[in-house]
């Protein structure tokens, strides 16, 4: 409903010098992470135009997601947080998946922590962890069930203030046969991929 802010700093040491909202350095975007304060999305420029538009991108994404699911009013805001607790998985996820497209990187992360195995308890999972195994949820509701599917799971998680609800309702199946399809899609693509592979003729370097 407000406009929304953009604080932008010359580099990341800058940035985390502000004293604007008086959040700590941990809160900050290190790693990425748009950090943000009410409608104001504080991003800093390192050189890339490409990071930049990424950030404001997911500043974008940020406001506009807690204000479509926790409301734009303090009092509303406060009664919602209390009533829905998302994984970071699910926001920190959706927010990746909204602000970058699928990339190497992003696709030897996930390949990374499928076939070691570390996504198998995912909703304890934090940091970066939490971001690229949510973003690759979102891909693959998109990919299976088609882009509008995502919106609507947002809305019904929102009314039903249940995450195992809102994928129920919009996917017809249940959240956990729902994660085992999803686990078993990437294990499968990563495990044939390294089937394929052979190593070069030669000696050892």
């Amino acid at each position: 409903e407000n406009k929304i802010q953009f604080v932008i700093f010359n580099r990341l040491s800058d940035l985390k010098q502000s004293n604007i909202g008086l959040v700590s350095d941990e809160q900050y975007n290190i790693g990425g992470i748009t950090h943000i304060v009410g409608s104001k999305v504080f991003i800093y420029y390192d050189g890339s135009h490409v990071n930049l538009e990424r950030q404001i991108k997911a500043g974008i994404a940020n406001v506009v997601l807690n204000e479509l699911i926790y409301g734009s009013k303090i009092a509303a805001k406060v009664k919602n947080s209390t009533l829905l607790t998302l994984p970071d998985w699910y926001l920190n996820g959706l927010i990746s998946y909204l602000s970058d497209d699928w990339n190497v990187d992003l696709d030897n992360y996930v390949k990374d922590g499928i076939l070691n195995k570390n996504y198998e308890k995912f909703n304890r999972l934090s940091g970066t962890d939490a971001i690229y195994a949510g973003h690759s949820i979102w891909k693959y509701i998109a990919d299976k069930y088609g882009e509008d599917k995502i919106s609507n799971i947002i809305y019904m998680t929102k009314i039903s203030r249940s995450v195992e609800s809102g994928f129920l309702y919009v996917l017809g199946t249940s959240f956990k046969s729902f994660t085992h399809d999803w686990y078993d899609y990437y294990d499968k693509k990563y495990y044939d991929y390294d089937k394929e592979q052979k190593m070069p003729q030669g000696s050892k370097l």
